[in-house]
């Protein structure tokens, strides 16, 4: 089934059948474990591996479940939304209206996600401003990472740059070398690797693209150079 053409009764219907085979199935795993009288009959570290399987099902399947509803539904506009950033930090931004906490969320941990979502629109490359040196904050680094240029670690913001030159992020357009606290950055065009590092390294948030996509417009309105 194609989840992301689903019309939202259909979401709705798709997210409750789901729910209730996956509760159907756990509830006979569980009770394979336990008397007539659901006391548990055996090992209980049998028991809680199970529950801990199970747990991080339902887990898989709520994640999945709200975006595929956040397909289906949209995002509200009359209320913030809670949008991971950097450092631990979270950040609620009303979807679609450009002020100082999407300005926040979009530069200090989601700049990628804004990325993705200018570069759906607009076909503009995305491109990597690089800080001085690695912080060897990530374990890829060391270990798996890619060349140094590449690294996760390197990469301080993430803009999109467009035919005329200028780099694009929530702050505007700006010309190269003048993008707000990442002045003279070196600047590197994102590549496949670069994208599956970001995807892997620890210190980088999810791509919250569900939020991303409703600043696109709005952002390409406001622009003026």
């Amino acid at each position: 089934m194609n989840t992301t053409t689903l019309t939202p009764v259909a979401a709705v219907h798709h997210a409750i059948t789901a729910y209730r085979s996956m509760y159907a199935r756990h509830f006979h795993g569980l009770n394979e474990h336990c008397d007539a009288d659901g006391v548990i009959d055996g090992e209980h570290d049998e028991y809680d591996d199970k529950r801990y399987e199970f747990a991080v099902e339902a887990d898989y399947l709520f994640d999945n479940v709200v975006s595929l509803l956040t397909d289906a539904f949209g995002l509200p506009t009359d209320r913030p939304v809670a949008v991971l950033g950097a450092n631990g930090l979270t950040y609620s931004v009303t979807p679609g209206r450009i002020d100082d906490a999407a300005r926040r969320a979009f530069t200090e941990g989601q700049c990628h996600a804004l990325a993705l979502a200018l570069t759906e629109v607009t076909g503009w490359p995305a491109t990597a401003l690089l800080t001085l040196e690695c912080s060897a904050l990530d374990e890829m680094c060391a270990e798996t990472g890619p060349t140094d240029d590449e690294c996760p670690c390197r990469i301080g913001h993430i803009v999109v740059t467009r035919p005329d030159g200028a780099h694009v992020d929530i702050d505007g357009a700006h010309a190269p070398g003048t993008v707000p606290d990442c002045e003279d950055a070196p600047a590197l065009p994102m590549t496949d690797a670069m994208w599956a590092a970001i995807r892997n390294a620890s210190t980088w948030r999810e791509a919250d693209l569900h939020v991303a996509r409703t600043f696109v417009q709005p952002l390409l309105s406001s622009l003026t150079i």
